[in-house]
């Protein structure tokens, strides 16, 4: 395994020097051994049959006239580790074309060793742009134990070697043209692949585990290395993935079906363990039974692992677990769907006898878990469909006990209705008309003014985002948000509303008498992404906006999975000049330890303590301890 991984840095290695050079053929000298490789398309430039085509550092200067092989030694030996040189020189070959060539080299420091890197160049051809394959070494690759792809930009495959037709039994005719899809094992869902893609562009570079199908249908684990080929001007021009076969650490067939169908944490049946059981009870239903789904929910998990810590969460969500397959027995299918959701599968009587059960559940789970020194209480949802009343598919029964957990905002025992569809076919024509007004010009930027109480004067704004749909009604963001956010619509809004504002900043300003600063939202998908600051230093610079104009609202939600990489963000974001507001102050658990940390500027008190303020003397109190504690910060006050 070591020989492999050297080997795979050998080639990294081969072809991050070659980037930082030119198109041509590269050469890799190892210096204490004399041992050479090279691209495969050495043959092409220098004219020379494969038999012909250098091994070793003396084959390699045989090859060249006497005067121009010494000059080539005391570059070798006497130039500075990382300096650029270049070098023209003849070849003792006579063949019209193929007889001068121009060098650029490089020296680099590898495992206590000196490694050269040559690029070779022919004057007399003119190659253009490289293709991915262009530059891997062909002995590496012809001979490499690891399963090697190469694909264009567009990821479709040019190129594979022995090792990877060996190990799925595809024949190269059945892959080349193809895209990676054509042997996925459709065992990862679709945010697998865009946090992967993501990864990829946004680092170059992609490792981890992955599971394909060879052609006869089998599984196969691989332990994966995804990179970028980049050519001129540093555009992307291919990719590679070198794969390791590492099914047989994966404890053979069984431990493989147990993986794919069970959840890692608490050992129960996974949603797709939960859909095959499901399935395969149906078909067999010959006295027409009547089945249940219950999905029980934890709510609101994600605070909870913020206030107790991940450890803990883990060992109550374990020990959830365990009472659910002590309260169902053997008469129901636990499964673990997600994190925070577990679904129940079984035969029924009647309806009271599902009540009686979610009952029994809700109690048992509501009471108090003991954790590692803390008392920690659950609040649980119970969403329920049932067959064949509300469908006869598998696949509904689940979307459908789902839709009745969503539904669940005032009780928290909710069965499937056919009014719940209507809510859904809804959001569908949501999503669509967002996806029109992305389209078409069709969301709107409104601007809300702050203002100060005392002087009466506007000192900034919000911006506020609408949609236009296509009758001509406007809908408001609380309607259509997070309808976009389920559907993965967010980036492009956000993307949208960061440009809009920069816009109207420097347009608003520029007709005012004093500066205001602008204020906007960002989603939680849009403050993760990793290009996050670049993107609005980027629309900064495109307007040519002063950064005393902007600023940027922030919601508790964006602390809580990783509250370190968003203090950081935070930081940088003070770095260039944007002031940060804390929104919707009040309603989480951890906004008094969010002042503390984060450098914040101004807090927004939450609407709900503004909205009776007038009648509820409550509200009242808390507003006025809101300001007074702010004040004593030194912050502003929203509200």
């Amino acid at each position: 395994m070591e020989n492999d991984e050297k080997a795979i840095e050998e080639l990294l290695d081969m072809y991050e020097s070659a980037s930082e050079m030119y198109t041509g053929a590269i050469m890799r000298i190892d210096l204490s051994s004399g041992k050479i490789i090279y691209s495969e398309n050495l043959k092409q430039i220098t004219g020379l049959g494969k038999n012909e085509l250098p091994n070793n550092l003396d084959e390699l200067l045989a090859l060249i006239k006497e005067e121009d092989a010494q000059k080539l030694i005391d570059k070798f030996y006497n130039i500075e580790y990382d300096a650029e040189w270049s070098l023209k020189i003849s070849s003792k070959s006579n063949k019209e074309g193929f007889n001068k060539f121009d060098l650029t080299g490089k020296k680099k420091r590898r495992d206590e060793k000196d490694v050269l890197y040559i690029l070779v160049r022919n004057p007399n051809q003119n190659f253009g742009l490289m293709s991915p394959d262009t530059f891997f070494p062909k002995e590496m690759f012809d001979t490499s134990p690891q399963a090697i792809v190469i694909t264009d930009k567009n990821n479709k495959v040019v190129r594979v070697n022995k090792a990877f037709l060996e190990m799925t039994g595809y024949t190269p005719d059945e892959v080349i043209g193809k895209g990676p899809n054509f042997w996925a094992s459709n065992m990862h869902d679709k945010n697998f692949y865009e946090q992967m893609w993501q990864e990829l562009k946004s680092k170059g570079f992609w490792s981890g585990r992955i599971i394909d199908r060879k052609k006869n249908g089998e599984m196969i684990f691989l332990y994966s290395n995804f990179f970028e080929i980049k050519g001129y001007n540093n555009k992307v021009i291919g990719y590679m993935a070198i794969n390791t076969d590492i099914t047989n650490n994966v404890k053979k067939e069984e431990e493989i079906t147990r993986v794919i169908k069970h959840d890692s944490l608490t050992g129960l049946p996974n949603i797709k363990g939960l859909s095959e059981r499901i399935e395969d009870v149906l078909q067999k239903n010959t006295e027409e039974k009547k089945f249940a789904i219950l999905v029980v929910k934890i709510d609101e998990l994600h605070e909870l692992i913020d206030l107790y810590g991940l450890e803990t969460m883990n060992r109550v969500i374990k020990e959830v677990a365990k009472k659910i397959t002590e309260i169902v027995g053997k008469q129901y299918f636990a499964s673990a769907i997600s994190k925070d959701e577990f679904a129940l599968f079984g035969c029924f009587e009647g309806i009271d006898e599902l009540e009686s059960l979610a009952t029994n559940l809700l109690n048992k789970l509501s009471t108090p878990y003991q954790i590692l020194g803390e008392r920690i209480f659950l609040k649980v949802k119970i969403g329920i469909s049932s067959y064949p009343i509300d469908s006869a598919k598998p696949e509904d029964l689940i979307n459908q006990a789902e839709m009745a957990l969503k539904n669940s905002m005032k009780k928290s025992i909710n069965f499937y209705s056919p009014e719940l569809s209507q809510i859904f076919g809804f959001e569908k024509k949501v999503e669509e008309e967002i996806n029109l007004a992305l389209d078409n010009n069709g969301l709107l930027m409104y601007f809300q003014p702050q203002i100060d109480t005392k002087e009466t004067s506007i000192i900034g704004a919000e911006a506020l985002i609408r949609l236009k749909q296509s009758d001509g009604s406007v809908l408001s963001p609380n309607v259509f948000l997070g309808i976009a956010n389920k559907n993965a619509l967010m980036d492009r809004i956000d993307q949208f509303v960061l440009e809009e504002t920069i816009k109207s900043a420097r347009v608003i300003n520029a007709s005012l008498d004093k500066n205001i600063r602008i204020f906007f939202n960002v989603s939680k998908s849009f403050f993760e992404r990793e290009d996050f600051l670049y993107s609005i230093e980027n629309m900064l610079h495109k307007y040519n906006l002063n950064t005393s104009y902007l600023g940027i609202e922030l919601t508790e939600d964006l602390f809580i999975e990783d509250f370190y990489s968003a203090q950081k963000k935070v930081e940088a974001l003070k770095e260039i000049g944007l002031k940060i507001a804390l929104d919707d102050f009040g309603t989480g658990f951890s906004s008094l330890s969010y002042l503390n940390k984060l450098d914040v500027d101004k807090i927004k008190i939450d609407k709900s303590f503004i909205d009776n303020i007038l009648h509820d003397e409550t509200s009242q109190r808390l507003v006025s301890s809101i300001i007074s504690m702010s004040k004593s910060l030194g912050l502003e006050v929203i509200a």
